[in-house]
């Protein structure tokens, strides 16, 4: 008889493998909702998820188009590698698999969008870009903002924006691998190169949305 798991084993399954048990529709409804509600988050405070990989402070933009971010990335890397998949995997698989645990596979980033409203992490942020401004137009004369709380908190933030990354891009994988039974070398280089391209795709996609509702 198999040994029932054990709370930390249940907790690990959930964070680094919850493919396992949750995929299909269950997992696409589950990943949309996570991507809706960063995009929402990300919209109240002007955080962006403008990339597959990216995450920026920015503008201010209708809450249509933090959505349509969160969007373009999903769809971006998930039909890259539905092909990827169809070339490197040798038995049949369900699309709704893939894409639906590659938007769950998205869900760090609502933590992101969370920790960012971490006292301290905007203002830090604005005072960086005023210095970077004031650089551009005065060469050589970079007034950084003063040490203090909010840079201690500043770079608490951008480390775990960091960490967050990293284990989405995970997850992302262990969806590939799972929903494709991807496996090997061939996998592992079908997957990178989907993931570059589709950085690339997904930020020319974002950049035509703003283009296009802000001729």
């Amino acid at each position: 008889m198999t040994p029932p798991a054990l709370p930390s084993q249940r907790v690990g399954e959930f964070l680094f493998y919850p493919f396992v048990r949750v995929a299909g529709l269950q997992s696409l409804l589950l990943g949309l909702a996570g991507i809706a509600l960063a995009g929402w988050l990300g919209f109240i405070q002007g955080l962006h998820f403008d990339g597959v990989l990216d995450v920026h402070v920015g503008a201010h933009l209708p809450w249509w188009m933090s959505l349509g971010e969160g969007l373009i990335n999903w769809l971006s890397l998930a039909a890259l590698l539905f092909i990827a998949g169809k070339i490197v995997s040798r038995t049949r698989f369900r699309a709704v698999d893939l894409f639906g645990t590659q938007a769950l596979a998205r869900w760090p980033m609502l933590l992101v969008s969370l920790i960012c409203f971490a006292p301290g992490f905007h203002r830090f942020s604005d005072a960086l870009m005023k210095a970077l401004l004031t650089m551009t137009e005065k060469p050589g004369k970079l007034a950084l903002p003063p040490l203090n709380a909010d840079m201690l908190v500043f770079g608490v933030v951008m480390l775990g924006m960091l960490s967050c990354t990293v284990w989405m891009v995970a997850l992302m994988w262990q969806s590939f691998a799972h929903s494709c039974n991807a496996r090997g070398g061939k996998a592992v280089v079908a997957f990178v190169v989907s993931l570059l391209l589709a950085e690339v795709l997904s930020k020319v996609l974002i950049v035509q949305m703003l283009i296009s509702t802000h001729p």
